[in-house]
């Protein structure tokens, strides 16, 4: 544009504003808006595209006029559109100072003191780079709406973003990666984004660690508005990677495995908690003090079994949350070498222990249950694998529900296929879901509960005299502890059923050596379990204050002893020459004699009578779908 014609378009604009000017005298706000309205629009056409300082004049002019009207927030968007087109920055900077920033001095400093002092009591921040007040690199510019500023860059002496401070979006869905494990937030300043994302982690029950890029712009924000606990509960911050890194890696702190990555590149993320990962699978390392799950493995004469059911777990992304425990009942078989392999394995969340010779499942059992040091002990055996893609369902259930569960029951790859049910301690739980517990691989208890109530040394002292803790103590755990805490079964399904082999437990001849059948299996051993359960039942705190649910349980026991006889018959005693429906009418005498009635139930028991009638009815039910009639 030629000097003479930008001369003439600025005489015209210097005309037009100073008509405005006049007529504020006469006119109303809104008259005077609509002028500068109009004049604006005038200067956006073609004929002023190479005018940037008359456009910058006309936009101060603009601001100028909506401040004294107390328009804040137009007032910023034409004073930004002035710095835009060039207008000098010291001019602006003189109006902003007088005008805006000055009288705020002294309460912004004490808002930001009081929110640093709120921050560092908390210990919702580990950074040794807080700015002090004056190193701040920005103002912020109030715009008259509650909580909303224009931030003003000290050293560019430009108005940059609007900010509403502390407000966040309700966000109803994160990708999220381990239902377990805590979220990293990575950000660059922005606290719309932290609190939007930290309360959605906090709504899960999660913790979020706050990694803030830009903590100089980030923590001017702190001067406008003051933080609460409530708004901070469950967020630590930090001012990079390296110092996450360094406070997670001296911690026994699950890791924050959910990343919402903001402002860097998710490789270099992952990089930092890979690294505290394989550190914490060293020894020196490892606090070993948080440990939710010990899945516990009581083996024996099936090493490459177990070798390889170790080497599948210790895949597993878990370090403080976990432990695995195997223990080597004196195995001599040609598998002993891979239990020396698994000795000789070096992860710090692995104990393996052995002894000389076989102690049976129950001693077995029970020594992992010994060794465990988690808040729940699963038990596996070591044909079963887990399933890694529930794994962190199930174990964030055991988390999020840890103060009233005192079992969970997981579905497996055929046995069980299970539903979603819970019950409350004590009748509901045993009635819901005592004796159905006879897989072992998938069941998890309590630990505090179960040496509480001394679970473990009820096994071995009952161990020669109860063929129910000999056979099944698991089964006898879930019984004592469902008396003490809720009992939850899921449908998620954890365990991978691995092919069944042959086990090392008695066997019978029957039929002339035909047909061997395991003992526990026989008429004989249902018969010794059905015994060792009722005797249980009669050692529990429940039953000895209520008799009439002490009955109720004995009935459950019939019917379950019942169909076991069934299993039997079907898979076993029917490929022999027995009689059948002579061997299953002895064993109902049996179940109904009286003399063991009294003996579980007390003498002169009143609901003997009635409760006959009850077995009865199931044993004609069963003996008639066997075809047992004569």
């Amino acid at each position: 544009m030629n000097s003479s014609k930008d001369s003439q378009l600025k005489k015209m604009i210097d005309n037009e504003i100073k008509y405005i000017e006049e007529e504020k005298a006469v006119k109303t706000a809104n008259e005077i808006y609509d002028l500068y309205t109009k004049l604006v629009e005038k200067i956006e056409s073609k004929m002023y595209q190479n005018s940037p300082k008359i456009k910058a004049q006309v936009y101060v002019s603009f601001a100028y006029f909506l401040f004294s009207v107390a328009e804040y927030d137009y007032f910023f968007e034409m004073l930004i559109q002035a710095q835009n087109y060039g207008y000098p920055k010291d001019e602006i900077e003189e109006l902003l100072w007088s005008a805006l920033i000055e009288p705020n001095l002294p309460e912004f400093k004490e808002i930001y003191n009081a929110n640093l002092q709120m921050l560092e009591s908390h210990s919702y921040i580990d950074s040794e780079k807080i700015p002090a007040f004056e190193d701040l690199p920005f103002w912020l510019l109030p715009n008259g709406n509650q909580n909303e500023y224009y931030m003003y860059h000290k050293k560019t002496k430009k108005i940059q973003d609007k900010i509403i401070l502390y407000q966040y979006k309700s966000i109803s869905f994160v990708p999220t990666t381990d239902m377990l494990a805590d979220y990293l937030i990575v950000e660059n300043w922005n606290w719309a984004n932290v609190f939007s994302y930290g309360h959605y982690a906090k709504k899960m029950r999660k913790e979020s660690y706050i990694v803030i890029n830009d903590i100089l712009k980030s923590f001017s924000c702190l001067q406008g508005t003051l933080l609460t606990s409530s708004m901070l509960s469950h967020m630590f911050f930090f001012n990079t990677l390296a110092e996450l890194e360094t406070y997670i890696e001296h911690s026994n702190l699950s890791l924050p495995r959910n990343i919402i990555n903001i402002d860097t590149p998710i490789n270099s993320i992952q990089k930092v908690l890979d690294g505290i990962h394989k550190k914490r699978l060293i020894k020196e390392y490892r606090t070993g003090d948080r440990i939710l799950l010990s899945v516990c493995i009581p083996s024996f004469n099936r090493g490459n079994r177990a070798y390889q059911n170790i080497l599948s777990l210790l895949e597993t992304y878990y370090d403080e949350e976990i432990e695995f425990i195997i223990s080597n009942n004196g195995t001599q078989n040609e598998t002993k070498s891979y239990y020396d392999r698994i000795s000789k394995i070096d992860d710090a969340r692995l104990t393996y222990f052995a002894y000389e010779e076989n102690q049976g499942f129950a001693i077995n059992c029970c020594k992992v249950c010994e060794l465990a040091k988690g808040e729940y002990i699963m038990l596996l055996s070591d044909e079963d694998l887990i399933r890694f893609e529930n794994l962190d369902k199930v174990m964030n259930n055991l988390y999020n529900a840890k103060d009233q569960l005192s079992i969970m029951r997981t579905s497996t790859s055929s046995q069980f296929n299970l539903v979603n049910v819970q019950a409350n301690a004590g009748k509901e739980a045993l009635g819901k879901f005592m004796l159905t517990s006879n897989y072992m691989s998938g069941f998890i208890m309590k630990n505090e509960l179960l040496k509480k109530h001394k679970g473990i040394e009820y096994v071995k002292e009952h161990l020669s005299t109860n063929s129910a803790c000999f056979f099944y103590p698991h089964m006898f755990w879930e019984i004592l502890l469902c008396q003490y805490g809720a009992v939850r079964s899921t449908n998620l399904c954890l365990i991978e059923e691995g092919e069944a082999e042959k086990t090392e437990v008695p066997e019978v001849q029957v039929d002339g050596g035909e047909v061997r059948i395991p003992y526990y299996a026989t008429f004989e051993g249902r018969l010794e379990q059905h015994k060792g359960f009722a005797h249980i039942f009669k050692d529990l705190e429940i039953t000895k204050i209520d008799v009439k649910f002490f009955r109720h349980m004995y009935l459950m026991l019939s019917n379950k002893t019942l169909f076991l006889i069934t299993i039997s018959i079907n898979t076993f005693y029917k490929k022999t020459d027995i009689d059948v429906a002579r061997l299953y009418e002895d064993m109902y005498n049996a179940l109904i004699n009286e003399d063991l009635y009294n003996e579980i139930l007390g003498p002169n028991n009143s609901g003997y009578k009635e409760d006959l009638k009850i077995i009865k009815q199931k044993y004609i039910q069963i003996k008639n779908q066997l075809n047992l009639n004569e």
